[in-house]
């Protein structure tokens, strides 16, 4: 239970299902990941090649990111 957890957590995602995980749009994640606050990964070369974040990545970046009220 737990590996499958680790497992799903270590997800490798495109930009679409990304925006999906975050809920946001692809202007706003293209911006945080033009800024390297997200952490992305290129798959392939040159500038239009595709996108691909790791979901742990993402979820610590939400962490991160928490507004303390």
């Amino acid at each position: 239970m737990a590996s499958e957890m680790m497992e799903r957590d270590d997800e490798i995602l495109t930009s679409r299902e990304a925006q999906e995980f975050l809920k946001i749009g692809r202007t706003k994640l293209w911006e945080l990941t033009k800024s390297k606050q997200l952490p992305a990964y290129r798959v392939g070369t040159g500038r239009t090649s595709s996108l691909r974040y790791k979901k742990s990545e993402l979820l610590a970046w939400l962490e991160k990111n928490r507004v303390q009220a």
